[in-house]
């Protein structure tokens, strides 16, 4: 458009003063059609973003990819877009991608927590331990962040996993649930460590906060209540715990654990019947 102006202006330069008073009304047309065209643009951008970040938490990966990858193009330097790009590519096997993306969605905005928390997640699981820990521990800095439950989590599954290190774990996986008391993954994973420190009271309270709200539907903490009514002695609560396992995961491994278990269980009762039984003759009068 400018070189067309500056085109006009030396052919006709009779009419230069007139183009040039012209100029500042023309150039206030064109603000306010590039302006319009942006709005245009923005709100489509919003629209693609909208689709692909339900997608994404659909697990619909691919239209997810679709819908991200046009709103990336209408608004290339976008943070929080690049951000859910990015776990687009993730989930879709692109990982070198999906650090791209996250990397330059922190050079736009170096405060986007959500950002350095799913780089950190992705380092994580390729086994950059030490990468992962101390972005998790930047994110803990922002305070204005609502996620922290999750980022005290995270870190508390590190001690866990990768280090072994139960006391500083259970640590985090409190200040996990006190930053949010309805964060069951990390009921879960204190009541793990319970189990192992045979706190199997304890434990069983985690495990149950742990199947509560948005873990509902995970067998993992039903089957480990079995576990500890199992340590308990409270078997007929057990058998029905992995009863209802069986009936509400029955394609799941841990349906499958739990009707072994429920066998075991069987196996147990009947060996202490027998054991019962063999003592109460002993304590018989003896024949003469």
């Amino acid at each position: 458009m400018k070189e067309h102006l500056f085109y006009l202006g030396e052919v006709m330069p009779t009419l230069s003063r007139f183009i040039k008073k012209l100029l500042p009304i023309m150039a206030l047309v064109m603000i306010a059609a590039c302006s319009s065209k942006s709005k245009v643009q923005s709100k489509q951008s919003e629209i693609y973003f909208a689709a692909g970040t339900q997608s994404l938490m659909e697990k619909q990966y691919t239209d997810a990819l679709k819908n991200l990858i046009q709103a990336n193009k209408l608004d290339p330097d976008n943070s929080e877009i690049l951000n859910n790009l990015a776990m687009a590519y993730y989930f879709k096997g692109e990982k070198n991608l999906a650090i791209k993306q996250l990397e330059r969605s922190l050079e736009l905005d170096p405060k986007n927590s959500d950002a350095k928390t799913n780089l950190a997640s992705i380092y994580f699981k390729e086994g950059n331990i030490k990468e992962a820990e101390a972005l998790y521990q930047k994110v803990l800095k922002d305070l204005t962040y609502e996620k922290q439950a999750r980022t005290y989590y995270n870190l508390g599954v590190i001690e866990l996993q990768a280090k072994n290190n139960l006391s500083k774990a259970e640590s985090y996986f409190r200040r996990s649930i006190k930053e949010d008391e309805n964060y069951c993954p990390s009921y879960y994973h204190l009541g793990i460590i319970q189990f192992k420190q045979r706190k199997h009271n304890t434990a069983l309270k985690s495990f149950k906060e742990a199947s509560m709200g948005t873990c509902y539907d995970s067998p993992a903490p039903h089957y480990y209540q079995a576990l500890s009514l199992i340590n308990l002695s409270r078997f007929d609560e057990a058998r029905i715990k992995l009863d209802e396992i069986d009936t509400r995961f029955k394609n799941s491994t841990f349906a499958k654990m739990a009707r072994m278990k429920t066998l075991e269980l069987n196996q147990l009762q009947k060996n202490k019947t027998q054991e019962s039984h063999a003592s109460g003759k002993m304590l018989e009068s003896p024949e003469f």
